[in-house]
């Protein structure tokens, strides 16, 4: 393809002449993160920021950040926690270093000056805060309560507690842990939007609390305290196939809650869980993950969650010992209702079975809206599939529970109704995944659509991507890519909403990066992360499920899957610029690499682990993909050491990979055809991915993979491993358009298929999904990489790796023949970036937009390339040499710019 490019640069606008002050400023001020958070644990919170101008080529040259312990301190100049000085740095986040350390309950106060590369005044942001949590586990007065019944006992625990406030109040905080979950109310009202707190952890070795703003909830006299306790991951009482009733932690429900009062005399109180507070059962009866939950209307209690009730058979609460060493800050987005969904059918089979159909796959629950006698007991049956006679099918998902009794189901609600006209039920402490729910009654009701809906949950995390482009089916698969990411964010990622909900390491980090463009979910990567060290065993070696009930056979998963422990803190450092995730496992993962050594064949190799899991038939070798990524795991731990600071440590771990290098091409590469282990497509992909391929081999063993793809009518041949790693591959070496054939082929396998043929709204865990219905999940992430790969590939925006966080982004969008536009915008560390094409005839429009303090290089696929003009700023813009492809690039600083190419 030969291009002629003409650019016309746009600038966001003019410089500003004689301008006093920077046009440039700070904005979004997070913590942590986090905007505003209550509850930072964090002895050096990491303070951030972002940069907006009106004016192109803009980039900040310095900064001072001044925290204080109230707004007129920071007015007044006395910056009395700490002042960093004028720093020259374009570094956008700051570690904060306080001279003193933090205070415990205290909220700080902080803001940012900035300086421009042209000297200018600095801009002051305003005034920005965070309050700190419980900064040492030993300042907590509550004690851990829990009631008489032991783990075995199914009625959930509710707790009270009545105390009097004789003064005005000024601020009030609760700070709460109840595990499994908890629902908080103060004086009949539920406290917060979470769903499922606090987020899952081994809860024997470290356990999350929640911070709340409960001022608004209180009132001068008497109050009450309500909490009800569910199951969640810490009681699982009915067994599945991956043991978690068998889990070292768990025990009957708990809970930890103190609450801080702040009265205008500047005088506090202080009320904690103790024996002094009362427990009792009432109408939730059941709770899991897996089954569902059975709810009595029949016997609430009403009022027992305010002041004045008559809690006289209550019994005094007991006071137990901390279930973990480790009392932690929740610092995620958590778990919350996203939407509604509306019915798109009902089928009613008799006078007591109606099938709804919501229309698409998703995670949630149900909200239920029914009137009938007393004593009147509605089931909701949530699945994926119906069978012949128009009712729910379970096949996919019952399959690795082992129940107890006839009662344990599969994504089984009940409701029992109390008989008081209109009831609304919405079950606590658990989610399914579905789109069909057959609701059955023991008394013939009229339903109809207006009764039920779907309710939405997932980790809530703020959206930071957006793609599109002119081809429909590629929407559609961007589309489900991003549900089924969804579905399975619940504080860690799963795998599926129904039958697992299991945080498999390689279904996580297959799909981080995609999920990281999409939204804003490092926070809860950083958190699996110390998930991953909590799951270590003894000997080094981590499990393929994280957290585990360290009852399976964990080699089984293998380096595949356990690479996770140096992808996950990677990718984070790549678009967050921040290392502390790597200082955090960097421990663990040596301690891994030691136990892989022990696992090594004679021959050097590593021959264990699921290899390219559910490919479609051909089989790439264990000891081949094992090694390749043992390779990997040693390339990346090198890079793990040098960046944080352990440089005589590197050295040992890229001598490691180079000998494993060697090995992997004595063993399996063959020159002459050159050609990996058994000529699998991800056989050709995998040596190119993780970077073993000898130089003068590289072209040609990328030519040799875009042949087997052609040769195979552009049909992909590959599992979960080959879904990330072969059009990552593919793109990165030029055939761009071989994976696009290849995404939007409508024959079995390919993600058209699913959607074509099958009617996906969610991605599904294996390939020939129709030849499979008794084991194949119908909302797996797995495969959704390829969302991804829309981004950087026909929209054009990578990360640079050499330089993290996009300080410097790279454009380098794949004009493939077939699409006629595409764009995508991704709100980076560092702002928003943009990049947009269209295709008129012979020409093509590019359209890109840098933020403040970024820089980008923009390559266009043809050496065959004149500049034509340019307006505005000049210096924002001069043509390099790049070094990636035989193409035209552009170094550009930030502003708004337009390339057109024509295409010959």
């Amino acid at each position: 393809m030969k291009l002629l490019l003409s650019f016309a640069l746009m600038l966001c606008g003019l410089a500003v002449q004689g301008a006093r002050f920077s046009p440039m400023q700070a904005v979004d001020l997070q913590c942590e993160y986090l905007t505003t958070p209550l509850g930072i644990d964090v002895a050096e919170p990491r303070l951030m920021w972002k940069l907006q101008s009106p004016v192109g080529g803009v980039s900040q040259s310095a900064y001072r950040v001044v925290v204080a312990t109230s707004p007129e301190q920071l007015e007044a100049g006395n910056a009395d926690v700490w002042n960093s000085g004028r720093i020259k740095s374009g570094d956008q986040t700051v570690v904060c270093s306080p001279a003193a350390p933090l205070k415990s309950h205290t909220r700080y106060f902080w803001k940012v000056e900035t300086w421009d590369d042209n000297g200018r005044m600095p801009v002051t942001t305003p005034v920005s805060w965070f309050e700190t949590g419980k900064m040492t586990p030993g300042e907590w007065k509550a004690q851990w309560i829990t009631d008489s019944h032991d783990e075995q006992y199914k009625p959930a625990p509710m707790f009270r507690r009545e105390f009097a406030t004789g003064k005005q109040i000024a601020s009030a905080r609760a700070y709460i842990c109840g595990l499994g979950y908890y629902e908080l109310y103060l004086n009949g009202e539920r406290v917060g939007d979470h769903l499922l707190d606090p987020g899952y952890t081994d809860f024997s070795k470290r356990v999350l609390y929640v911070t709340y703003d409960i001022t608004a909830q209180l009132g001068e006299g008497k109050n009450c305290i309500g909490v009800v306790l569910g199951n969640g991951w810490y009681n699982e009482q009915t067994p599945a196939v991956w043991n978690f009733h068998l889990a070292p932690w768990r025990d009957r429900p708990r809970l930890l809650c103190e609450l801080h009062v702040t009265y205008r005399d500047g005088s506090t109180e202080t009320i904690g869980s103790d024996a002094s507070w009362k427990t009792a059962t009432g109408p939730l009866l059941y709770d899991n993950l897996y089954t569902g939950v059975t709810y009595d209307a029949r016997l609430e209690q009403p009022g027992w969650n305010r002041p004045g009730f008559d809690d006289g058979a209550w019994q005094p609460a007991v006071t137990v010992q901390s279930p973990a060493p480790l009392i932690e800050a929740q610092k995620m987005a958590a778990v919350a209702a996203s939407g509604s969904v509306k019915p798109v059918s009902v089928e009613k089979i008799n006078d007591t079975v109606y099938v709804y159909n919501l229309g698409k796959n998703f995670a949630g629950v149900c909200r239920l809206r029914v009137k009938g006698p007393r004593g009147t007991v509605v089931t909701m049956r949530h699945g994926e599939l119906l069978d012949s006679a128009g009712r729910v099918d379970q096949r996919n998902i019952n399959m690795h529970l082992r129940p107890t009794n006839a009662s344990e189901i599969s994504q089984f609600d009940t409701y029992i109704l109390k008989g008081e006209g209109a009831e609304t039920f919405m079950p606590p402490f658990t989610y399914h995944g579905f789109q069909y729910v057959e609701v059955t009654t023991s008394v013939p009701l009229q339903l109809t659509a207006e009764n039920l809906e779907g309710i939405v949950m997932h980790s809530d995390v703020r959206p930071t991507g957006d793609f599109s482009c002119s081809n429909k089916l590629i929407n559609q698969i961007f589309d489900i890519s991003k549900r089924s990411y969804l579905s399975n964010l619940f504080g860690i990622p799963t795998d599926c909403p129904h039958r697992e909900k299991n945080g498999w390491m390689a279904d996580g980090y297959m799909v981080q990066e995609a999920g990281m463009i999409n939204f804003d979910s490092r926070n809860i990567y950083a958190k699996w992360v110390n998930d991953m060290i909590d799951a270590q065993e003894a000997d080094g070696n981590v499990p393929g499920i994280v957290p585990t009930s360290w009852h399976w056979d964990s080699n089984w998963a293998g380096p595949m899957w356990d690479a996770a422990i140096f992808i996950t803190p990677h990718l984070l450092y790549q678009y967050s610029g921040d290392t502390r995730a790597i200082e955090t496992i960097y421990p663990a993962a040596k301690r891994y690499l030691e136990y892989l050594q022990t696992r090594e064949e004679a021959n050097g190799t590593i021959n264990h682990g699921l290899g390219d899991w559910l490919f479609y038939k051909a089989q790439t070798p264990v000891d081949f993909m094992a090694t390749c990524f043992y390779y990997w795991d040693n390339v990346l731990m090198a890079q793990m050491a040098r960046l944080t600071g352990r440089e005589p440590e590197a050295a040992p771990y890229e001598a490691k990979a180079e000998k494993l290098k060697v090995l992997i091409n004595e063993l399996f590469f063959d020159p002459e055809k050159v050609c990996y282990s058994n000529g699998t497509q991800l056989s050709y992909a995998l040596p190119l991915y993780v970077g073993i391929v000898p130089e003068q081999y590289e072209k040609r063993l990328a030519e040799n993979l875009n042949c087997c793809i052609a040769d195979n009518d552009y049909s992909l041949d590959f599992g979960f491993i080959g879904s990330l790693v072969v059009p990552a591959v593919l793109s990165d070496y030029g055939y761009a358009d071989a994976v696009y054939r290849m995404v939007t082929k409508t024959t079995l396998p390919s993600w058209g298929y699913w959607i074509e043929q099958c009617g996906a709204t969610s991605l599904f865990e294996t390939w020939d999904v129709l030849r499979n219905i008794g084991d194949a999940s119908r909302n797996h992430p797995s495969m959704g990489a390829v969302s991804a790969w829309m981004y950087k590939t026909l929209a054009g925006i990578q990360v640079d790796p050499e330089q993290p966080a996009f300080r410097h982004v790279l454009i380098r969008p794949a004009f493939v023949d077939g699409l006629n536009w595409a764009k995508a915008s991704y709100d980076s560390q560092r702002g928003e970036i943009r990049s947009a094409w269209e295709r008129n005839g012979d020409r093509i429009t590019l359209n890109v937009q840098i933020p403040a303090n970024m820089t980008a290089t923009v390559s266009l696929p043809s050496a065959a390339v004149e500049a034509v003009g340019c307006k505005g700023n000049a210096k924002n813009i001069r043509k390099i040499t790049d070094k990636k492809s035989s193409g035209v690039a552009y170094r550009i600083g930030s502003g708004a710019y337009r390339f057109t190419c024509t295409i010959n």
